[in-house]
């Protein structure tokens, strides 16, 4: 749940758009958890791509991905 929070935090600091934060909040969370880490930064990138979050959005989700994942 400390996840969803901090996203939220992140996408509401860098403006992204309202229509954008749910979708981009959802699917890095059930990216990362069904398909793993890797699928989730590339699904960032990708919306740095289209441009709906910054490369600065992008690189501070990826460090909160980074910090609470568990490595096995």
């Amino acid at each position: 749940m400390e996840f969803k929070y901090d996203v939220r935090r992140i996408l509401e600091e860098e403006d992204v758009a309202d229509e954008h934060r749910s979708n981009v909040l959802g699917q890095t969370w059930a990216k990362g958890e069904r398909q793993g880490v890797s699928e989730a930064k590339e699904f960032l990138d990708e919306k740095v791509a289209e441009g709906i979050i910054s490369e600065d959005c992008s690189t501070k989700i990826m460090k909160l991905i980074d910090s609470l994942t568990t490595r096995r």
